[in-house]
């Protein structure tokens, strides 16, 4: 990861899509990172983390600032600040992250585009959209709202494009004074591949800005914004990331030319060489404004377009429309007509069927029809050891059957699942609280929300403080395990060290329910099974919002941190001799460091992970420690 940092112009490296992605922002001379994490662009914040460590590990002083922030509007707006005030400001997020700082983005274009207050550092936005939604609760298509925002949008195609979109964003956001919005998609961010370096950018490091302009002349700044875009569309149809590539192969009797974008470039450049068939690809990177001229004319040469992209018909609309607009007689193939799917991730073979059938040739990449397999089912379950298992337990034992569960986004949204089965309800960030609220409201009956620490910092205080005000009969389980586990055990505001690896200020989430009034507060250990049944029993009885700090760390921070200093970890054993096969240890405590075989029960020594919670659930005492052995 050094590279990223020391390697110099010229150089060729091996990188992460998100690794490119530092490394154009540092070719920028990029002077604030801010986000917060999420799949499919966590590492871009991890990879500012551990050079920001390594320098600090050398005695040197990182040339950048950067910060995981307690949510995406926060480190947005910090963003914004920094770039009125002339740095450049780098501010990624999945896209879900959008929906969060949406109001900022959309609002602040507005509000802070007269010329007093122009954009004087550039802004570069990355929103990485996840079409399959592997990490993600849906695949949303965020391309529109560079539309929506009137904002220039550029799309890498591959991770050479990662890094020299990210650095040219910038000095585009400078000469239109407009913030940029690079829009990435999974399979680039997280993807591998061969890139040249450019040379190092030198920050600026201090930012100034004059005066206090305030205006509410709404319709001037939107004026203004439309005149920038003007330029932006002059930027676009001279773009080196637009581009046509042309392909000599067999004549097939019509003239057919294909349009593509992202991802979807990489896919269709290598099908149209499978194909050996003549034609042009339109390859697009510069999509908002999109270059007018460029496509009419390559519009108007061929007989019919294909157009290839992930997800929603964006630049299938914009296409149609054109082609009315000069009369063209091409006909355009593409999700309107069902040759390909608006649902799902692309693959090479979702684009080479319907490549291969508008060009009349055979499919170069036909579908592989193997033999059924059986393979075990198996469900998504927590880590062996996992704190989060142990609290869902502990409440299982002693919760009201008609007790109604609101679970949140995070590790711990796994205990929906069989077979502790434990929400009714999980979708966004801090939901849980306000879907608590409502279903007690709605039912009259015990609702318990889940959220976890960082979900906490992220977006759980507001609705908390609602609950309290409207003295709902609910109970919050904070899981604590320290860390925003799910994407990598970044820090959040409860932390004790910041990004930069500087000693931060520690928020307990209990002094902070305290403060907004919750008069039942309790902090427990949930691996203390018997300690934690008896406080969330009291919990559940109070009448009133309470709250309850289930407080363990991370099972995986913990073992590591042990191994690093050499301390032992316990091995576990089942007594064969006093196990009466009651499976409560795989059925009911479902810890997947348990199995089964030849009708004994045994536990995997490779899964396990030391936290003898175990021995507590076990009834008949079958579980013994063999003693400690060196991690």
């Amino acid at each position: 990861m050094e590279e990223i940092l020391t390697g110099k112009e010229g150089e060729r490296h091996f990188l992460l899509g998100n690794e490119a992605i530092v490394r154009g922002a540092l070719e920028a001379g990029v002077d604030i990172a801010a986000l917060y994490p999420g799949t499919p662009m966590s590492e871009i914040g991890d990879v500012f983390h551990a050079l920001a460590r390594s320098l600090r590990d050398k005695g040197e002083e990182p040339s950048f600032y950067f910060e995981w922030s307690a949510n995406e509007k926060v480190s947005l707006d910090e963003c914004i600040a920094a770039s009125l005030s002339g740095l450049r400001a780098l501010c990624p997020m999945k896209a879900q992250g959008f929906n969060v700082a949406s109001d900022s983005f959309l609002d602040y274009l507005t509000a802070c585009n007269l010329v007093e207050t122009d954009i004087k550092g550039g802004l570069v936005f990355i929103c990485a959209d996840d079409p399959g939604g592997t990490s993600s609760v849906n695949e949303q298509d965020d391309r529109y709202i560079s539309i929506i925002a009137d904002v220039p949008m550029l799309e890498p195609s591959n991770c050479q494009e990662m890094k020299d979109m990210t650095a040219k964003a910038f000095d585009i956001a400078e000469e239109i004074h407009l913030p940029i919005f690079l829009r990435t998609v999974n399979t680039v961010n997280l993807s591998r591949g061969d890139l040249v370096f450019g040379k190092l950018g030198v920050p600026r490091r201090k930012g100034e800005i004059k005066g206090v302009p305030l205006s509410f002349d709404r319709t001037r700044c939107h004026a203004n914004i439309l005149k920038k875009m003007e330029k932006a569309k002059e930027l676009s149809e001279k773009s080196e990331y637009n581009r046509v590539i042309k392909f000599d192969g067999a004549k097939t009797g019509k003239k057919i030319g294909v349009v593509a974008s992202s991802i979807s470039i990489s896919y269709a450049e290598e099908i149209i060489r499978e194909l050996g068939v003549e034609t042009e690809l339109l390859a697009l990177g510069f999509t908002n404004p999109l270059p007018e001229k460029l496509c009419k004319d390559f519009i108007g040469r061929f007989d019919e377009l294909v157009i290839v992209e992930e997800l929603s018909p964006f630049l299938e609309t914009q296409f149609l429309k054109m082609a009315h607009e000069i009369s063209a007689r091409a006909r355009i193939w593409g999700k309107e007509t069902g040759h390909f799917p608006r649902a799902g991730q692309y693959r090479l073979e979702t684009v080479a069927e319907p490549l291969a059938r508008v060009f009349g040739v055979d499919n170069p990449i036909p579908r592989l029809e193997g033999p059924e397999i059986a393979v075990a089912a198996r469900s998504l379950t927590n880590c062996p050891g996992c704190p989060h298992r142990n609290t869902y337990y502990a409440i299982k034992q002693i919760v009201p059957e008609d007790a109604i569960f609101a679970n949140d986004q995070g590790c711990y949204l796994l205990g929906g699942l069989e077979p502790y089965k434990m929400s009714h309800a999980q979708y966004s960030m801090g939901a849980s609280i306000g879907l608590a609220c409502g279903f007690h409201q709605a039912t009259d009956k015990p609702a318990i929300a889940y959220i976890g620490d960082s979900t906490f910092f992220h977006n759980g205080m507001s609705p908390l403080a609602n609950a309290v005000h409207h003295n709902y009969d609910i109970t919050v389980v904070v899981m604590d395990n320290g860390a925003t586990a799910m994407s990598g055990f970044q820090m959040h505001p409860g932390t004790d060290r910041d990004a930069m690896c500087r000693e931060a200020i520690p928020i307990k989430i209990e002094d902070v329910a305290r403060g907004l009034g919750a008069t039942f507060v309790e902090v427990v250990n949930p691996n203390n099974i018997e300690e934690a049944k008896d406080v969330f029993k009291r919990a559940i009885a109070h009448s009133g919002v309470s709250v309850v700090v289930s407080k363990a760390l991370c099972r995986l921070m913990d073992t590591r941190e042990k191994r690093r200093q050499g301390l032992e970890i316990p091995a576990y054993k089942v007594d064969q001799e006093k196990c009466d096969q009651c499976k409560i240890c795989i059925d009911v405590y479902a810890c997947p460091a348990f199995y089964e075989a030849a009708g004994k029960i045994y536990i995997d020594d490779i899964q396990c992970t030391g936290c003898g919670v175990c021995q507590g659930i076990c009834p008949v005492g079958a579980i013994i420690e063999l003693g400690a052995e060196n991690g």
